[in-house]
């Protein structure tokens, strides 16, 4: 009531030695309070409210504790006061001021640690507000939920609302939040903002004008660097917020321009469109794809080009999408793989499927350059398809008959086919700094199925090389892109020519065919664990001779004390021998490896026969350690092959 209010403030001084005067509702601009109780004791007060309501914020049982005060001529002044009942001021000291007589007022409240906060009412219902060095801390008092996040740093500025107009311009000084777990974090945050609204027709419509310009944002597993510029405008009310006009300005992007509408009440983004123009791939895609993608291996890759995005938004879901790209290229290990440029679009549609385009220039995997071709794409919902597809290289070319790439709930999973035509083997293994080979290789893989952590085949790769073929079942690479990656496999090969095979290789001259089998293998970091390794000469009628040199490589991989025996010691000047047959076991565990003859298992010490003798001159190659450190085999191999020493034959 006003005339209880102007009674207390005319009251004359010398009759305040004890006073209580029930005031029931007291209205101000901007302010209502409730069940407001005054109690004088000569320089003391308190104000007691039931309700009070400040700015659409409500508090109960709010007590003032003033005890410094003056009332003198329709003026009140209360200096270092407390206040309680109110959490967002609960250590702050308050000095309060207010004229009936001009309808003016003032509030300055005093937070530990040095803030500031001074709020004025002027004439008009002007309502002002001035902050210095406000501990950001507070807001977790005014947003409860801000309280796990552990804000820190200051904030600075100034606002203002008159009739129905709200301007306000702060500075954040030092800011920081983390979470409990540490997997969102900002330290050191710097910037302003810049807040305009006007209420019309029962809601706010505003602007807004941010600048970010230092510390940064660790979102696990992306770090957000400073640089972002953000201009805004739209509506308010107290279902919705609208916004209008979007654009944002960062690192490695021209600009990033939307609009979004969001439902308040049930905090939801029920539609919104945004585009992202000339985006840097080799800014973005580090700072934000990687990390997500691949964070193991997201500094071995290297990323060029310009890409265009869009997005759209509605009824609550991801309704479409398109990639443009302009001059992309993708390198993997220091430029041993690399893609690009390559350009085109890449469409999505939520309801139905979109066609999409892409022309790669480039594609290079060590020294193999593939032609310039195009992969038509399909992109329905959660699936991108390639269309079948003909990658020509070097005199053949490889084709897709099937690939697709598709987001699981943890990850994504590529599955395809292929096959490869005839290509020249001395050409691809020159291009791919092999020994050279002659003959062509063509290769069929169906079933393949590629995951960040997995490399596998479902059915069975086939090579055809040697005038024989090879094929690998079971073959699966996990953490292919780790630093330890794991293959395991069966590979078995039937009808190898020997004579290209030996050629190949170095390893002097053998003609026949063999048949090879490798059971069980595992690998790690590309480094064999565990095999069972089987060789046999393949069954049939075919000659067979073996050179001079090839028996003393034959002889190293039975071990130390291995031999060879010819028929009549005169015989060892013949320059090849005729052989019957082949046969070699090599159990590999433990880094020792089991070896076993034509025999088959035999006893510790028991010799074993590596190649049998036949025709004229037979020669016959005895094995007589059965257990050999795998390490020293592969050292004996490569010195045996890269000497040219003449065989000792006994």
């Amino acid at each position: 009531m006003a005339w209880a209010l102007a009674l207390i403030l005319f009251w004359p001084p010398v009759l305040w030695a004890s006073l209580q005067l029930d005031v029931g509702r007291l209205q101000l601009p901007g302010v209502s309070a409730h069940g407001v109780t005054l109690s004088l004791d000569g320089p003391t007060g308190s104000i007691r409210i039931a309700e009070l309501a400040v700015a659409g914020r409500q508090w109960r049982s709010v007590r003032l504790d003033c005890p410094r005060l003056r009332l003198d001529a329709g003026r009140v002044d209360c200096r270092d006061a407390r206040i309680g009942g109110v959490p967002e001021l609960a250590d702050a000291r308050l000095d309060l001021a207010f004229s009936t007589a001009t309808r003016t007022g003032q509030v300055i409240a005093r937070f530990a640690g040095g803030g500031r906060l001074v709020a004025s009412l002027r004439p008009g219902e002007t309502i002002g507000a001035s902050l210095t060095q406000l501990p950001l801390a507070l807001a977790a008092r005014v947003v409860p939920d801000l309280v796990r996040w552990q804000p820190l740093g200051t904030v600075s500025g100034h606002a203002r609302l008159a009739g129905g107009r709200l301007e306000a311009e702060l500075r954040l000084a030092d800011g920081g939040l983390a979470d409990t777990a540490g997997t969102h974090a900002a330290e050191a945050l710097a910037g302003q903002v810049q807040l305009k609204a006007t209420r019309r027709d029962g809601s706010w419509h505003w602007q807004t004008d941010l600048t970010w310009t230092a510390g940064g944002v660790f979102w696990d597993p992306v770090f957000v660097p400073p640089g972002v510029s953000l201009r805004a405008s739209g509506q308010l009310d107290a279902h919705r917020l609208g916004i209008d006009d979007l654009h944002i300005q960062a690192p490695g992007v021209e600009a990033v321009t939307g609009r979004a509408q969001i439902d308040r009440v049930a905090r939801r983004l029920v539609e919104a469109d945004v585009s992202v123009r000339r985006a840097d791939l080799a800014v973005v895609v580090p700072q934000f794809a990687l990390p997500v993608l691949a964070p193991a291996q997201a500094e071995r890759w290297q990323v060029a080009g310009w890409a265009d995005a869009a997005i759209a938004w509605r009824d609550g879901r991801l309704h479409a999408t398109e990639l443009t790209l302009d001059q992309a290229g993708f390198a993997y290990l220091g430029q041993r793989f690399r893609v690009g440029p390559l350009s085109g679009r890449l469409p999505w549609h939520r309801a139905d499927a979109r066609a999409g385009r892409l022309t790669v220039d480039g594609l290079h995997w060590q020294k193999l350059d593939f032609q310039p071709f195009a992969l038509d794409v399909a992109v329905d919902r959660g699936v991108v398809s390639v269309g079948p597809a003909r990658l020509p290289v070097l005199d053949g070319a490889i084709i897709i008959d099937t690939l697709t790439l598709a987001q699981t709930d943890t990850d994504w999973r590529g599955e395809g086919s292929f096959f490869m035509e005839p290509v020249s083997m001395r050409a691809l293994t020159a291009a791919l700094d092999l020994p050279e080979m002659a003959g062509t290789l063509s290769a069929s893989m169906p079933g393949l199925v590629v995951t960040p952590r997995r490399i596998g085949l479902d059915g069975a790769l086939i090579l055809a090389l040697f005038d024989g073929y090879v094929q690998a079942t079971g073959l699966e690479v996990v953490e292919p892109f780790g630093l330890l990656p794991r293959l395991r496999a069966t590979v078995v090969a039937e009808h190898l020519d020997l004579a290209q095979l030996t050629e190949t290789f170095s390893f002097g001259a053998v003609s026949g065919f063999i048949d090879l089998s490798l059971a069980g293998l595992q690998m790690a970091a590309w480094r064999p664990l565990r095999f069972e390794a089987t060789v046999r000469s393949t069954p049939g009628d075919y000659p067979r001779r073996i050179s001079q040199r090839a028996v003393e490589h034959i002889t190293a991989l039975g071990g130390a004390g291995a031999s060879a025996a010819i028929q009549r010691s005169f015989l060892q000047f013949f320059n090849d021998f005729g052989y019957r047959e082949i046969g070699l076991v090599c159990r590999l565990t433990n880094g020792v490896c089991q070896m076993q003859g034509l025999e088959g298992a035999g006893a510790e010490s028991a010799p074993f026969t590596i190649v049998r003798g036949g025709g004229i001159p037979a020669l016959n190659v005895i094995g007589y350690n059965r257990r050999v450190d795998w390490e020293e085999l592969i050292a004996r191999v490569k010195a045996a092959v890269a000497s040219d020493a003449a065989p000792v034959i006994k």
